[in-house]
């Protein structure tokens, strides 16, 4: 409910965003903090009592208080919002309460009560509406508020000592449960009247009979209830033992944040909108009025984010009741809690906050010089035309200049041009002062032009920002717009930009025209079903490429688009209109689903998901109960066993997704546990007559693993002789149990015996909708298989078991296809529009895990494969070799020597694969290094930290206690950093650096890097941070956090300017600034830039060398012709109307 005229603004430091409700305690508020956090705030009716004893307070089941007090002589309490129903809408919901969730509730409210008792403070108004079943449990609000009780339903709950008169006390809270407690049992008032009269008469003469509630609180309510507050037990008493956690009901409807609801308009706006809001709320904040120029106001009120503008008046009475106050035509802010509310609004205010007064000077003179019909006397000139400037170079992030003010600044600036070329006569003339003219002319012109590179650095900043807020909605758009802004000026910020567009998922959001209709997405196409006709749109070429009509009464389409069902219940082809021929496909109805060949029945099921293999060949059906029946049906059809998966739970559960490879030999099932792949029994010859052949399982978990393999069963044949299997290759996309919990029941396969032809009906539970292929998608290879997790799009390589990219969903995932040539993959948005993420990088399927490395120069990769350690040459992508070694690796500066770690230490030739030293250590060698000449070899066993001359193979020296798994060598080889310590190979001195021990001591040294030049070294540790250090003065540089994971690889770039971290993302940051400069796509080992530094190379998954473009030129190139182009003259006038169109691809 909408604030009201007369309701305050704000509340101590708490801002009011609407009214929660109002009654007998009070008016309460929906309302917010500086940083956002979410409070209830009540102005209570009386005044409220000891509230500060109620903060004190920490029961779980008490809402806490957070503060009281009084402003501007408005009394106030807040208290944390509980988000759930009252126990009064809970029973409505629900039903009145049973057994142990009764138990549990009472339980709940007598901890409360205890726990006000105990601290000498009582609830003085405990009713259904003070009980709010929230997602944690019961909770007790409105402490330390009372309640008018001028209504007859106040009463119901007051103990009969209270309505006679008395102060309320303990007893009277005890009563009070006791009331509550029927009422939840019941669903019924235990004291009601139809007068207050009548309320009083149940009171003090009536006992309700507890008979009906569970034992353990028959007796106890009953003695709550007592007449006399002497009978009554003390809270600690009510306590009783209950196992039972209590949640809110299904069918409450979650109240979201007023941010919440702020950021799902912001989303539903078009792009061109979502770029007027910040500017349009920034000038509501300042007391502007606005000009709707992008159409985005009506959508703002409809969202409840807009209101227009209530002036109170004189109070005066209607036919319609009493007028308080009347709208305008102007508009503001629902309330001012809107700007703390949302997150990304307050980010906004933050961003402008200190130029919001320059640009209300430049507001209010641009208005009065629209007033005085845009006389010249009226234009900025001098110091105030340089300040206008200046704002609008540096200061402004988000505001964007209307028109008015565009047009008063331009005329500013030409008044300003002329009034200098109307003075270079006059100058002129004067001879004894030319050259102090010339000298100011020359200054004026630069300050002139150093203006506008400042007003161009802000144009890209906030061309960046838009590119940023396109980048899930319009993919495409924010890639030339990080384009544009990275040629407008190459601030940090374009900069960002562009490498986020370089390795974005997202390449395209294509939406078909119209709406309505049902959505489906097939490959390349996006299909569009509504009452008249069948409509095929290219999704990558964003055109219609086909409209079929449908006859009138047409129940279903496939989900393919191919055919449909008639009114006369009978297929036919959608194309053409014709009976379909001989083929096998599925047509669902809700939760019905037809399975015909040709135009032959073969099954009709209810709440059943279906699958058809290509080909026709199998179908797949899966059911409620987790159970996935599999059947032939070419050249007859015969049921080929049973594959059971722990099925979905919950009230919207369905049957588990299936989807078929392109094959046809693998089925992939989604049930509660993760994804069964199933290895298909193959389809029988039309001329057998052996008995078809069922299948068996075998479970192999994807990574991590932790599932236990399956015992294999066979299924018996008539004669009671079991057959020979097919394997089944089961593989669940979730990590395995937790210690000490039982791991997933496997699936089980059986074999059903062939029966005749027909039509089966398999119907199951009510009304749970079904879909033929579910949310599972192969790739046309068969190589991935894409399905939707928490919140993203998860693809994992069939092969190996491997997940190989995740992408973040935009809402629930409608549907998933990889495009014909599998290297994007779509899903359909719940809105209908298709989001197309690239997938063309990810990795071929590899063997087990592997380390990587790169010689220092970038231009050699060594990788672990199984035993064996290969080389390739990272320019040409070309095979060097293979060395019969494994273990950490570590290379020379210019790839010609690689040192690999292990019990002896082996040194080998690149060139030629011949080992050239063998390092007895005396123990295994966890960690080396090679200095840049490859003369040194340093090793890390234990504690102890050695150094060898490679060639002679002996001992240079040894350091105890300087032992540490990360190890590096300066660039010309005189010092080695081994963790926190620096060693100096020339005197042998030991140097800790201390506080890089200190910050080491909370996350040890992972990772260690020197940069080209020696000067600086950058530690990565454990907990994330990367600490910079100057070598020669022992000074921090600062610190870099990269996020909670580990830091497991540096490098610096040839010229120092950046520094590639490698942790569960690969990030860049400049080392000058220290702020990130962009992401890179993440690989599975080593880390190196190429020889000029403009690209960054990567070993995948795979064993293949990749790298990415960090150059900002180079990304830019790239970026262009990953989107297609640059914008349009008419794309940028609209886009970035502050700046002139210019060629940027």
């Amino acid at each position: 409910m909408r604030l009201v005229p007369g309701d305050p603004e704000r509340l101590g430091g708490f801002w009011l965003a609407a009214r929660l409700g109002a009654g007998a305690r009070g008016v309460v508020y929906d309302a917010y903090d500086d940083e956002g956090r979410r409070f209830a705030v009540t102005v209570p009716r009386a005044p409220t009592r000891e509230a500060h004893r109620f903060a004190q307070l920490t029961c779980r089941h008490l809402a806490r208080v957070v503060a009281a007090g009084a402003d501007a002589g408005v009394p106030y309490l807040v208290s944390e919002f509980v988000d759930g129903p009252d126990l009064r809408r809970a029973v409505e919901l629900h039903g009145p309460y049973t057994g142990d969730e009764l138990v549990a509730l009472a339980a709940a409210l007598a901890s409360a009560l205890r726990a006000l008792h105990e601290a000498g403070l009582t609830h003085r108004g405990l009713d259904p509406c003070s009980v709010l079943l929230a997602s944690g449990g019961p909770k007790l609000i409105e402490l330390g508020l009372e309640a008018e009780t001028s209504l007859a339903g106040s009463y119901t709950y007051l103990a009969p000592e209270v309505v006679t008169g008395q102060e309320p006390d303990a007893a009277a809270d005890v009563f009070a449960w006791g009331a509550v407690v029927m009422f939840a049992a019941t669903g019924r008032d235990p004291f009601h009247g139809d007068s207050l009269g009548g309320v009083m008469h149940q009171l003090l003469a009536v006992d309700p009979d507890p008979s009906g509630l569970p034992a353990s609180l028959c007796e106890l309510v009953g003695r709550a209830l007592a007449k006399d507050p002497a009978d009554r037990p003390a809270a600690s008493e009510l306590l009783v033992e209950s196992a039972t956690e209590l949640s809110m009901p299904d069918g409450h409807v979650r109240a979201p944040s007023l941010g919440e609801r702020a950021e799902l308009v912001y989303l539903s706006l078009s792009p061109t909108q979502q770029q007027e809001v910040p500017s349009l709320l920034l000038r509501l904040l300042d007391g502007d009025s606005p000009h709707d120029e992008g159409d985005v106001l009506r959508p703002l009120m409809e969202g409840g984010l807009v209101v227009r503008r209530s002036v109170r008046v004189p109070p005066a009475e209607t036919p319609v009741g009493k007028l308080v106050a009347v709208s305008d035509d102007r508009v503001s802010p629902v309330s001012a809690a809107l700007y703390r509310a949302w997150p990304r609004l307050r980010r906004w205010v933050a961003d402008e906050r200190d130029g919001l007064a320059a640009h209300r000077r430049i507001r209010e003179a641009a208005r009065r010089w629209s007033d005085h019909r845009r006389g010249r006397g009226r234009l900025l000139r001098g110091r105030e035309l340089d300040a206008a400037l200046g704002w609008a170079a540096t200061k402004r992030r988000h505001v964007r200049l209307n028109q008015l003010e565009r047009d008063f600044i331009a005329d500013s600036l030409a008044m300003s041009r002329q009034r200098r070329r109307l003075l270079a006569p006059s100058l002129a003339a004067m001879g004894a002062l030319l050259a102090v003219a010339v000298t100011m002319f020359v200054v004026s012109v630069q300050g002139q032009n150093d203006l506008r590179g400042r007003l161009l650095e802000a144009d890209a900043r906030a061309v960046a920002a838009r590119a940023e807020a396109l980048r899930s909605s319009d993919p495409r758009t924010a890639m030339r717009l990080s384009v544009a802004a990275w040629r407008l000026s190459p601030e940090l910020e374009a900069r960002v930009a562009l490498q986020a567009s370089l390795v974005q998922p997202e390449l395209a959001v294509f939406t078909a025209p119209g709406t309505g209709g049902t959505h489906r997405l097939h490959g390349d196409d996006l299909l569009r079903w509504d009452a008249g006709a069948v409509t095929v749109w290219d999704v990558a070429g964003g055109r219609r490429a086909a409209s079929y009509p449908l006859p009138p009464g047409t129940r279903a389409v496939s989900d393919d688009g191919r055919f449909a069902e008639g009114a006369d219940g009978k297929p036919f082809e959608v194309a053409t209109g014709r009976a379909p021929g001989a083929t096998v496909f599925a047509i669902s109805k809700g939760n019905r689903t037809t399975v015909y060949d040709g135009t032959r029945v073969l099954f009709d099921v209810t709440d059943r998901r279906v699958a058809v293999a290509p080909g026709g060949s199998t179908v797949a059906m899966s059911a409620l109960d987790g159970q996935v029946e599999l059947w032939e049906v070419t050249p007859e059809r015969a049921r080929a066993g049973v594959v059971r998966v722990e099925p979905l739970t919950g009230a919207d559960a369905a049957a588990p997704a299936l989807a078929f490879s392109p094959s046809g030999g693998t089925l992939a099932v989604a049930g509660r546990d993760g994804v069964t792949l199933v290895e298909t029994p193959s389809p029988r010859p039309a001329a057998s007559s052996q008995p078809p052949q069922p299948a068996s399982v075998r479970t192999r978990p994807m990574e991590p693993s932790g599932a236990v393999p399956a015992s294999v069963q066979h299924a018996k044949a008539a004669d009671g002789e079991p057959h020979e299997l097919h394997e089944f290759h089961v593989t669940r996309l979730t990590p395995a149990p937790a210690a000490g919990k039982s791991p997933p029941r496997e699936p089980v396969v059986q074999k059903q015996e062939a029966t005749g032809w027909g039509v089966e009906m398999l119907d199951g539970v009510e009304t749970v909708p079904g879909a033929s292929a579910g949310w599972l998608a192969f790739s046309p290879d068969g190589r991935l298989l894409a399905l939707p997790g928490d919140g993203e799009v998860q693809v994992w390589n069939v092969a190996d078991h491997h997940l190989t990219g995740a992408y973040p969903l935009r809402g629930q995932a409608g549907g998933l296809a990889f495009s014909s040539d599998g290297r994007v993959l779509r899903y359909l948005t719940a809105t209908g529009s298709v989001v197309s993420l690239d997938v063309s990088g990810l990795p071929s399927p590899s063997g087990d895990d592997h380390v990587a490395a790169f010689s220092g120069d970038g231009r050699v990769a060594a990788q672990e494969v199984g035993n064996a350690i290969e080389l390739t040459d990272a320019v040409s992508r070309r095979a060097l070799g293979r060395i019969d070694a494994s273990g950490d690796l570590a290379f020379d500066a210019t790839g010609r020597l690689l040192a690999v770690a292990g019990d002896p230490v082996t040194v080998w030739q690149v060139a030629d694969g011949r080992r050239v030293a063998s390092v007895a250590a005396g123990g295994a060698v966890l960690a080396v290094a090679l200095s840049p000449d490859g003369r040194t070899l340093a090793t890390a066993r234990g504690s102890v930290l050695e150094t060898w001359d490679v060639r002679t193979g002996h001992r240079i020296a040894a350091y105890e206690g300087a032992g540490d798994p990360a190890l590096a060598f300066s660039p010309d080889g005189t010092t080695l950093a081994a963790g926190a310590r620096l060693v100096d190979l020339r005197t042998g001195q030991v140097t800790p650096l201390e506080r890089a021990a200190r910050a080491g001591a909370q996350g040890e040294t992972t990772a260690l890097a020197f940069s080209s030049d020696g000067r600086r070294l950058a530690f990565g540790l454990r907990n994330g941070r990367v600490l910079l250090w100057d070598v020669r003065t022992r000074r921090s540089l600062g610190t870099i956090e990269t996020g909670p994971s580990q830091v497991d690889e540096l490098r610096f770039s040839p010229a120092g300017d950046l520094l590639a971290v490698d942790a569960t993302r690969t990030s860049l940051w400049d080392t000058r600034t220290l702020r990130e400069t962009g992401q890179v796509g993440a690989w599975a080992g080593g880390l190196a830039f190429s020889q000029d530094g403009r690209r960054l190379r990567g070993v995948t998954l795979d064993g293949a060398v990749r790298e990415t473009a960090v150059d900002p030129a180079l990304a830019a190139q790239e970026v262009c012709a990953r989107a297609g182009g640059p914008l349009s003259k008419a794309e940028w006038s609209r886009l970035i109307p502050e700046s002139g169109y210019r060629k940027i691809c």
